[in-house]
């Protein structure tokens, strides 16, 4: 997640919107990322991806930095669009990842910008669901197959009715609002832990609001 300087607008517009879902299909075919999820809001964004390469903070240094200077170019600004580094959790398979894949696109509903999430055409909940055309940078089974075997159309009816019908738990909601930077069950955390201390970094210090955690491959979920 990345959010505005000083959580201003840094989505203007319909331009606005449609350049910054262009350049993350560019930084996630280039860097070989695995898009789950995105939506993006007026002044911040969400995106669920899975790094396969040691390059993620890479890739978000470039989705961030081009995206700012388009910007501050269209708009005559100058100065930070974002808010500092952008923020980066760990999350772990099975209902952990599954809450998230709720929690990302109904963000739209949660803050009263509209009554249903596909109504907000700046997330992949509509073409998740088979409403609209899937940018090629979205990996829509990899959303779809938390939901059970099945066919596609299956897995979209389930995924409809888990997003739209579940009632958000708020420990997992503050838990995704914070800065914890390992989300999942006690022995995904160790796992990653261990991981993050074979690296032999030093400990992550906060740098605007959020972890500069060190790199780490996540395991195939």
């Amino acid at each position: 997640m990345a959010r505005g300087n000083g959580r201003m607008t840094i989505f203007l517009d319909e331009r606005d919107y449609r350049e910054s879902v262009h350049l993350l299909g560019e930084v996630v075919e280039r860097f070989a990322l695995r898009c789950w999820n995105y939506c993006m809001m007026p002044n911040h964004y969400h995106v669920t991806l899975q790094p396969t390469r040691a390059n993620f903070s890479e890739a978000m240094k470039q989705l961030n930095s081009h995206y700012a200077s388009w910007w501050n170019r269209r708009h005559s600004r100058v100065g930070h669009a974002f808010q500092g580094r952008f923020k980066d959790q760990i999350v772990g398979e099975g209902s952990y990842l599954l809450t998230l894949s709720r929690y990302v696109v109904m963000n739209p509903v949660r803050a009263g910008l509209v009554a249903r999430p596909e109504d907000w055409p700046w997330s992949s909940y509509r073409a998740t669901i088979g409403d609209c055309p899937a940018p090629s940078f979205l990996a829509i089974s990899k959303t779809l197959s938390l939901f059970g075997d099945g066919s596609e159309s299956e897995q979209q009816a389930r995924f409809i009715r888990f997003a739209t019908a579940s009632i958000d738990d708020p420990t997992a909601l503050d838990r995704f609002r914070s800065n914890e930077q390992i989300i999942g069950s006690a022995m995904f955390k160790q796992r990653i832990q261990e991981a993050l201390n074979r690296q032999a970094v030093p400990t992550p210090q906060a740098a605007g609001g959020a972890s500069d955690a060190p790199e780490v491959l996540v395991p195939e979920l």
